[in-house]
C-alpha cells in the first residue's frame, strides 16, 4: 500500500482505536475511580471518529474492514480473558456479546459491497482477464498482457488500466528487465492519465534479440491523485512498485524487509532481426469512459 493520506488516516485511526479501548479497559478495571482513563478514551474515540468518517466519504469499504477487524480483535481479546479470568464481572461478557456481531455483521456488509456490482461503472477488465491475474494499485486496477511478435513485428506488450474513482489519476508505468537490459530494448517509463473512473490501455513495443533465450521483464505502477470517491467496490491483488534484489540487501542492512513487487512477464527471442530498426511509439487506447452526468467533470492537469 501506498503512503498516501489515505493510508494515513487509516493508520492513525487504528491507533485512535486502540487507544480508545485501551482507555476503556483501563477504567472499567481501576480499581480506584480515575477520570484520566475515560478521558483517553473519549480524545481517542473522537480522533478516530473524524479520520473515519473523513475516510468513509471516499473508501467506506476500506473503513467498514478496519472497524470489523478491529472488533474481531477486541472480541478475541476478551474471549481469551474470559477463559482465564477468575469472576471476570459482566462489563467484559457485554463487550463481548457487542462486538463480535459488530464485526462479523459489518465484515459481511463489507463483503457483499464489493462483490456487488454497478451498471454506471461496471468492472470493464473482469470480461477481459481473468480473475486471479487482475492487480490493483492506489485504486488503478491493472492486467497486463503479452503478444510475441511476428513477421517484421516487435513483441507487444499490453497493460490494461481501470480507473476506480471518479477523479483523474495519473499513472507511470515502469518496466525493468534487471540484469537482463542489455538485451531488450523498450521504453522503460510511461505516464498515462486516466479520467475519472476511465477505463484505457497502452500497447508498448519490446525488441529481442533472435537467438534463443527467455528474459524476465517486470512493469509495476506508481500512481499519482488521492481524490475522489470510489465507484467501482470490487477489490484486486495489490502490487507494489518492484524492489530490485540489490534493493532489498541494502534495505535489509537497515533492518527493513522489503521485495518483490511488480508483474513479470517472461520475453523470448524474435524471428527476425529488429535492433537496429526504430522503437515504435506505444499507443494509448480508450476502452470505456462513463456517460456524462455520472462523474464531476475531469480538471486539467495532473492530479494532485
Amino acid at each position: 500500500m501506498q503512503l498516501d493520506r489515505s493510508f494515513f488516516r487509516l493508520t492513525m485511526a487504528f491507533f485512535a482505536l486502540c487507544a480508545f479501548w485501551g482507555g476503556l479497559a483501563a477504567g472499567l478495571g481501576a480499581e480506584e475511580p480515575s477520570a484520566t482513563p475515560w478521558i483517553v478514551a473519549l480524545v481517542a474515540l473522537g480522533v478516530a471518529g473524524f479520520l473515519l468518517a473523513r475516510e468513509a466519504r471516499r473508501d467506506l469499504d476500506a473503513v467498514l474492514t478496519l472497524v470489523s477487524f478491529m472488533f474481531l480483535a477486541v472480541a478475541l481479546c476478551v474471549g481469551i480473558y474470559l477463559v482465564y479470568a477468575h469472576l471476570p464481572g459482566l462489563a467484559p461478557k457485554v463487550t463481548l456479546a457487542l462486538s463480535l456481531p459488530a464485526a462479523i455483521g459489518l465484515g459481511l456488509w463489507t463483503i457483499r459491497r464489493q462483490r456487488g456490482g454497478s451498471s454506471e461503472f461496471p468492472n470493464v477488465l473482469a470480461g477481459r482477464v481473468e480473475a486471479g491475474s487482475l492487480c490493483e494499485a492506489a485504486g488503478i486496477q491493472f492486467a497486463g498482457m503479452f503478444r510475441a511478435g511476428a513477421a517484421g513485428r516487435p513483441h507487444l506488450a499490453t497493460i490494461l488500466l481501470q480507473n476506480c474513482f471518479d477523479a483523474p489519476r495519473r499513472v507511470r508505468i515502469t518496466f525493468d528487465a534487471s540484469s537482463y537490459a542489455k538485451y531488450l530494448r523498450f521504453e522503460p517509463h510511461h505516464d498515462v492519465v486516466l479520467g475519472p473512473a476511465e477505463v484505457a490501455s497502452l500497447e508498448v513495443p519490446i525488441v529481442a534479440p533472435t537467438y534463443a533465450g527467455v528474459y524476465p521483464l517486470y512493469f509495476a505502477l506508481d500512481v499519482e491523485g488521492t481524490e475522489g470517491k470510489r465507484v467501482r467496490l470490487g477489490r484486486a491483488r495489490e502490487v507494489d512498485m518492484r524492489i530490485r534484489p540489490e534493493a532489498s540487501l541494502a534495505l535489509l542492512a537497515v533492518g527493513m524487509i522489503a521485495w518483490g513487487g511488480g508483474i513479470c512477464f517472461r520475453v523470448g527471442p524474435l524471428p527476425d532481426d529488429q535492433w537496429s530498426t526504430p522503437l515504435p511509439a506505444p499507443v494509448r487506447r480508450t476502452l470505456w469512459r462513463p456517460r456524462e452526468g455520472t462523474v464531476p467533470r475531469a480538471v486539467t492537469g495532473a492530479p494532485r
